[in-house]
């Protein structure tokens, strides 16, 4: 996401949960034993990351033209969605679920090939298709709630995010965690800062390190007027990631606010060499900008 200046960014979205892989029996016919290989062979690289490799394996067994094919079709789908090649997943996908209407897997990442192509309308009938399937499938819920927040459909994305975290399904807390924290989000664009700061809670009481809770909270405290609590969330916040410069930015508009001069300087300062670091040449040029409205113009605001 690109840093945009003199607003509390609310962070990024968490990701789409992970998806388990779609898998065929394990047992092949005879004539089949090198498609079994390769498709094995490739279901390896994938659990090694070695996507490339794991693309072109899946393709071997597609050309074959055997059994295997779907499952090939489906988990090469998986594989272009990590190396990003998100047109190429959504068509292989729709060949998948061709093959096997039934693929719920397919369905699932045939959804977010459309979630990170724009198209979150697709994106949600899909999900529709997986929980009609498996009203206990806290991915579908989830992933639904985040494509009803693109569309700014935010009671919508509440509904679906408390039914995942409602669904008996969910017991990993890292996922639980992405939940609360992107309903905390939701909560803040629908201005409910009071329970927005309860969510961000309960995803930093799952996970004390997760800094995008902290950032998040920080802007909902600051939305309610409380700036030293803000302050304090960001100080957290770049404890925990040293490198988010919009969390010093935050906190050195903060700090102005409050009078506190030698802090503010002290952020913007850091985040001025931390661009210059990365070569953000814009960014840079912004932050300029904001010192100069900060110490010589009237105080900023953030959004």
């Amino acid at each position: 996401m690109k840093i945009v200046l003199h607003r509390c960014l609310l962070g990024t979205l968490s990701l789409i949960v992970t998806i388990t892989f779609w898998l065929n029996s394990p047992v092949w016919a005879e004539s089949k034993v090198n498609s079994s290989k390769i498709f094995n062979s490739a279901l390896d690289h994938v659990h090694q990351h070695n996507y490339q490799q794991a693309l072109i394996g899946f393709t071997q067994v597609i050309n074959q033209q055997d059994s295997l094919i779907g499952s090939a079709y489906s988990n090469r789908c998986l594989v272009n969605l990590q190396l990003q090649n998100y047109s190429a997943a959504e068509a292989d996908c729709t060949f998948a679920i061709q093959y096997n209407s039934e693929n719920t897997e397919a369905h699932l990442d045939l959804g977010l090939a459309y979630y990170l192509r724009e198209k979150y309308e697709l994106a949600i009938a899909e999900y529709q298709e997986v929980i009609q399937r498996d009203r206990q499938d806290y991915r579908a819920y989830y992933n639904r709630g985040l494509a009803h927040y693109a569309i700014r459909d935010y009671e919508q994305a509440i509904v679906d995010y408390n039914l995942a975290l409602m669904s008996p399904s969910l017991i990993d807390k890292e996922q639980k965690t992405l939940i609360y924290n992107d309903r905390g989000l939701t909560h803040m664009m629908l201005k409910n800062y009071s329970q927005a700061i309860a969510d961000t809670e309960q995803a930093i009481d799952l996970e004390h390190h997760n800094y995008n809770a902290y950032f998040n909270q920080g802007c909902a405290h600051h939305r309610q007027g409380d700036y030293l609590a803000a302050i304090e969330d960001f100080t957290q916040v770049v404890q925990l990631n040293p490198d988010l410069t919009q969390a010093y930015i935050n906190r050195a508009v903060l700090h102005h606010q409050l009078g506190h001069k030698h802090a503010a300087l002290s952020d913007i300062n850091i985040a001025l060499q931390q661009y210059k670091k990365q070569g953000d040449h814009l960014a840079y040029a912004q932050v300029v900008n904001l010192k100069r409205k900060l110490f010589y113009s009237q105080p900023s605001q953030l959004a």
